[in-house]
């Protein structure tokens, strides 16, 4: 009946299409997709589809999507549904033109589907979407608004007891659905029970901080997030390290993700705070836009240096080249000078020689060499000069060290790693096989290095002095000592001074990289000292 009804109202030429493509959409149906789902499929797989008549078809009501059961929100759904509280909390109006503009891509991918899981029509969706863009927008120009537990489950309270009064009544649809939808071990809005577990671990304060809306303890500790929080070098600082982050660990760069990884302990505050990012930049998608943008200009200048350098380099060699070539031309054209002044002198005695020349004295005999053992027995001292300045050899050595990682880091590919291994113990070089200390990966943000777990064991394992030269210890969720370089230099300098004096790898010659035997820094002759 429901489809004799949407077949007689469709559009022209849609029961071609329907004759072409329901059997395909009953099936997806029968699969638990939602209508979002299925329009992304079929428009993806099928680019030539008719778009109006697939959006008629979906919005027909001839069949029924979704799953039996909507699933446990996600952490980005839960998040969604604190927004869309916190918007009938403070009673603010929709906001479609921002929520089109520059609402989270991963908060438009997340909740539609989840919402129509829940039986939400489009319309009501998009008011939804609507109020959540209008809680960010308020967010941004209000970084130190608040929304306390207690406020929180009031408001849910209150458009439950709405969503009965409304039943049956014209106008009334949303919000009876969000009085059913709350109901259940799959309710959204949540519960603040689930709220408080979920996006905060069981801390109201770490939920709200992560989320972007700011938590009353924080006045007690003085924490500021507005945009002055925010310093000038946040791009190349703080978020190329969250981007690499996220490249290094297989997560997106989402508002919640940062979020989450700015309350991590080593970072609580040492990194503006979400709500901070939103009041600078007025929203996450903005903030995403204009730091890449700064991080690339940074990098394209740290290449244009470089490139600069090595041009300067290249000049100063060829330079030289032209200046020896020149002087041995000199030399040549001298010395031919000489010789046909001596072929034009008269020759005044037998064997060729001119006769003002005076008699050359016999050839006398070159002494006996002694060795440095038969010199000692004489009572001489002997001082062996190949290295007067030892310490200045030594310093070259770890500056040439450094100067050909960062090398092997700027030849780097993005999302590669490279790790540095050393030979402990007094191992033999050509039997035993190096240690991994350091693995470093170069995301299109910078590098990211991270000390192996098993560094921690080592005797001369110094975490002060790792912490003091800006390594961060280990927590759950950055679970490996770690530190980020924008450039590649400043990285190989930081790994190496940290495998140096943090892990006991005093020696230069013992350092190694992956599919490289050779040292990174090649070992001049050197006279027994």
């Amino acid at each position: 009946m429901r489809e004799q009804a949407a077949l007689l109202n469709a559009p022209e030429g849609y029961l071609d299409f329907h004759d072409e493509y329901a059997e395909l959409i009953a099936e997806l149906a029968a699969l638990g997709f939602t209508p979002t789902q299925v329009l992304r499929r079929l428009n993806f797989l099928y680019p030539h589809i008719n778009k109006k008549h697939l959006n008629y078809a979906l919005d027909s009501g001839i069949w029924q999507f979704g799953p039996v059961t909507a699933d446990a929100p996600s952490y980005t759904v839960l998040a969604c549904g604190l927004w869309y509280v916190f918007a009938e909390a403070y009673d603010l109006p929709p906001e479609p033109e921002y929520t089109a503009l520059i609402l989270d891509c991963d908060i438009i991918h997340d909740l539609p589907p989840a919402l129509e899981a829940r039986h939400f029509s489009n319309e009501d969706i998009a008011h939804v979407l609507a109020k959540i863009g209008a809680t960010l927008k308020y967010l941004a120009a209000h970084p130190y608004s608040q929304l306390e537990e207690e406020a929180y489950a009031q408001t849910l309270e209150d458009i439950r007891l709405r969503g009965l009064e409304e039943i049956g009544t014209e106008g009334g649809s949303l919000y009876t659905l969000l009085a059913a939808s709350m109901e259940g071990e799959s309710a959204w809005p949540a519960p603040a029970q689930t709220v408080n577990d979920y996006l905060g671990d069981g801390d109201w304060f770490l939920g709200m901080l992560r989320t972007g809306i700011y938590p009353a303890e924080a006045l007690e500790n003085e924490w500021y997030i507005d945009a002055a929080a925010v310093p000038e070098d946040f791009a190349p600082k703080t978020l190329s390290l969250f981007l690499s982050y996220c490249a290094r660990y297989d997560r997106e760069p989402t508002a919640l993700n940062y979020g989450y990884w700015s309350t991590i302990p080593t970072l609580i505050e040492q990194v503006p705070p979400l709500g901070a990012v939103r009041a600078k930049f007025g929203s996450w998608q903005t903030t995403l836009h204009r730091g890449r943008t700064q991080i690339a200009r940074e990098l394209r200048l740290w290449t244009k240096n470089e490139a600069n350098a090595a041009a300067a380099e290249a000049n100063a060699a060829e330079e030289l080249e032209l200046l020896d070539a020149e002087l041995t031309n000199a030399d040549a054209e001298l010395a031919n000078a000489e010789l046909t002044e001596a072929e034009l002198a008269e020759l005044n005695t037998p064997d060729g020689s001119p006769a003002d020349t005076p008699a050359e004295p016999a050839e006398q005999a070159e002494p006996a060499r002694l060795s440095a053992r038969e010199l000692t027995e004489q009572g001489i001292g002997v001082v062996q000069t190949a290295h007067t300045d030892l310490a200045a050899y030594h310093r070259t050595q770890w500056e040439q060290t450094v100067e050909v990682f960062g090398e092997r880091l700027a030849q780097l590919a993005w999302n590669r790693r490279l790790s540095t291994y050393y030979f402990f113990d007094g191992a033999c070089l050509e039997d035993a096989d190096p240690t991994p200390v350091v693995t470093v990966f170069r995301s299109p943000t910078g590098f990211l290095c991270e000390l192996e777990p098993t560094v921690e064991a080592l005797p001369a394992f110094d975490p002060e002095f790792l912490q003091e030269h800006g390594w961060r210890h280990p927590v759950p969720v950055h679970a490996l000592w770690n530190l980020h370089a924008l450039d590649p230099l400043e990285a190989a300098a930081a790994v190496i001074e940290a495998m140096r004096s943090g892990c006991g790898c005093e020696r230069w010659d013992f350092y190694r990289t992956d599919d490289d035997n050779d040292p990174l820094a090649e070992e001049a002759e050197v006279a027994p000292l």
